[in-house]
């Protein structure tokens, strides 16, 4: 008794579907990691430019009263930062920025010893390219960045 080869009619098709669907998700999660990371990128330099604005707030009334400068007399020097100016300064930066700066929120502006700004922002970035619609679970992923800038 002979046997009949096997014939492999349909296995193409098969193959194709999975080579397909597996190109797919390479796809979706190589753009997906390129969404989170660029945004990550456009966060920090954001982050950046607020404590290069908050470094400019200086505390006027300290200034202009020599207060600073008795502060500062152990110090290396420098001007001494205002916290409320620091907020008040980012807070409108951020509000005239407009659409630019969308999704964006403050989460902190300090001044650690009265000379740096550290501002940090954060983000929800949703990479599924528009899933969110289908898939409510997905909720983003939160990012955030410091920046900091010292007045001198």
């Amino acid at each position: 008794m002979t046997r009949n080869p096997r014939r492999d009619d349909g296995t193409i098709g098969l193959l194709t579907l999975g080579m397909t669907v597996l190109v797919l998700a390479l796809i979706l999660v190589v753009s997906a990691a390129t969404t989170v990371h660029s945004e990550h990128m456009r966060l920090a330099t954001i982050a950046d430019e607020l404590a290069l604005d908050a470094a400019d707030s200086a505390d006027l009334d300290a200034y202009y009263s020599g207060a600073a400068a008795d502060a500062l007399a152990n110090e290396s020097g420098g001007v001494l930062l205002s916290q409320h100016r620091m907020e008040t300064d980012v807070a409108e930066r951020v509000a005239s920025a407009g659409s630019r700066l969308a999704g964006i929120r403050v989460v902190r502006v300090d001044t650690p010893d009265g000379q740096t700004a550290v501002v940090t922002v954060g983000l929800t970035v949703h990479p599924m390219l528009g899933a969110e619609g289908i898939l409510p679970f997905l909720s983003g992923i939160d990012l955030t960045a410091t920046g900091t800038a010292r007045a001198s």
